[in-house]
């Protein structure tokens, strides 16, 4: 499984995350967390939340970090930036085109 480091400043300190790949188990059990089906009369109505999916699967992805991530409510609190750069490395380690390349 492939690993990946992070370095990045918060408030002027150095921090290091360490995120790695998820299983195929792994990644089909946060998409299911993060959706939400409701039946209404015979129509099911699917909701999707993608911040939830970004979210758990940086809580999942996390192996080792400075900062702490131990929660969701922890990842919530990181800068913006900071965390987009997170939930970009995640998605590029889970790619399946990156699969396809190597």
């Amino acid at each position: 499984m492939k690993t990946e480091k992070i370095e990045f400043e918060i408030d002027g300190v150095k921090h290091t995350v360490e995120l790695r790949e998820l299983n195929f188990g792994e990644y089909n059990q946060l998409e299911e967390e993060a959706t939400d089906i409701k039946i209404t009369g015979i129509t099911p109505i699917v909701k999707i939340s993608t911040a939830k999916l970004k979210e758990l699967s940086i809580l999942k992805s996390v192996v080792s970090s400075t900062v702490p991530l131990k929660t969701v409510e922890d990842i919530r609190k990181l800068p913006r930036e900071i965390g987009n750069m997170l939930t970009e490395k995640v998605t590029s380690l889970n790619s399946l085109e990156d699969k396809k390349k190597d």
